[in-house]
């Protein structure tokens, strides 16, 4: 039973963490016009701030090759805990433009860290009940995602600036990380409760992950996920407020997309689904809701398809987690950063793309590149049905 509890608590620390994560990543989308209009930018340099937080993500992923079995998961998560308010504090001070990205780089390195080893620890944690528990985890990133932009629009609308607002959030977020920290205390002592399961992670293994054909075709997924979730994430906000004119409805489209991703991953942990249907499935639909939300050229529509998006594609994360992570069962660190690896190398190119699609072709062509992103995927997940690893 005090193992059990132990467990309890340190998981429930970790999604304190992932909570607070969401939160502070909505800024991307909620204060990408006040960065934008600060900072004078035009074309692919407004997606910057985006893809320099994904690089850090990425570079968080290389880094774990290098402290799995070296450093006690538990310990680098706390680091990164510690790292994310520090981060905010700098960009509450409207630091100069390059800064302002290197900060981000540092945010992604810190939330890469956490989304990669958090989610690694579940499968350690709760293997028999691994895939649920992802659900839930993920699950409680869409509330915070969800519960993100109403914040930010109720702190404005009280008056305060995007600088105060990231001040806030900094303070939010040296609490969550003293909060987690006290959680997981019983858990340094007990080795029992966090078997590391990662002798670490080498080269021969990321060259193993490529030249199987199933884990080739679920990291492109991955990819391809990630240029639709960052896509919606970034630039739906500005979309909605600026290019359709319905500033009211931006920051809900953003919400309403962040609830059902969570009430997706929740509901689907309670049931037994087979996670490549899931996959395929999700894809499909939420590409779908997208495309008809950016061809009826209406705020309010958008704003409801970004809540059907969200609630089709919202496990499709986890489940392609859980795949990757079962395939790899004796290193589950190193099924969880190959597939977050591929999904943000989606994060990278995509936001600039759509500011430069936006700038050069049009606005309808660049916000349709999320919902392309997800029929591709969908067509590739085809090939998962019926193979071996």
């Amino acid at each position: 039973m005090k193992k059990i509890a132990t467990h309890n608590l340190y998981a429930l620390g970790i999604m304190l963490l992932m909570f607070m994560g969401a939160v502070c990543t909505t800024t991307q989308g909620m204060l990408l016009t006040d960065f934008i209009d600060h900072y004078s930018l035009e074309s692919s340099t407004q997606g910057f701030m985006s893809a320099f937080q994904s690089a850090g993500n990425i570079v968080a992923l290389l880094m774990v090759v290098f402290f799995i079995g070296k450093v006690r998961k538990i310990n680098v998560i706390t680091l990164s805990a510690f790292l994310i308010p520090a981060v905010f504090f700098v960009l509450g001070q409207k630091p100069m433009f390059v800064l302002l990205l290197i900060c981000y780089c540092v945010y992604g390195v810190a939330f890469g860290f956490l989304d990669s080893l958090t989610s690694s620890i579940m499968v350690d944690l709760y293997t028999e009940k691994a895939s649920g528990y992802m659900n839930v985890l993920h699950g409680v990133y869409g509330i915070g995602g969800f519960l993100g932009p109403i914040f930010m629009k109720y702190l404005g609308g009280a008056g305060l600036e995007w600088d105060r607002i990231l001040f806030v959030l900094c303070a939010m977020s040296a609490a969550a990380a003293l909060l987690y920290s006290a959680a997981a205390y019983p858990s340094y002592k007990d080795k029992e409760t966090l078997t590391e399961n990662a002798s670490g992670v080498t080269r021969s293994d990321v060259l193993d992950f490529f030249r199987k054909g199933k884990k080739k075709v679920l990291l492109l997924c991955a990819l391809l996920y990630g240029a639709h979730q960052i896509g919606i994430t970034v630039w739906m906000t500005r979309y909605i407020s600026e290019y359709l004119s319905s500033p009211a409805y931006g920051p809900l489209a953003l919400s309403l997309f962040w609830l059902g991703i969570a009430v997706s991953r929740l509901l689907v942990s309670r049931f037994d689904f087979d996670p490549v249907k899931v996959v395929i499935v999700g894809h499909i639909l939420s590409g779908l809701a997208v495309a008809v939300g950016v061809f009826s050229g209406s705020g309010i529509i958008m704003m409801a398809c970004c809540g059907v998006a969200g609630f089709f594609e919202g496990s499709v994360l986890p489940m392609t987690l859980y795949l990757s992570c079962s395939w790899t069962s004796a290193n589950t660190a190193l099924g969880s950063s190959m597939i977050l690896f591929a999904h943000y190398i989606g994060f990278v190119f995509t936001s600039p793309l759509i500011g430069f699609a936006i700038s050069a072709v049009g606005v309808t062509f660049g916000m349709m590149i999320p919902a392309i992103s997800s029929f591709a995927a969908a067509i590739l997940a085809v090939a998962l049905v019926g193979r071996g690893r």
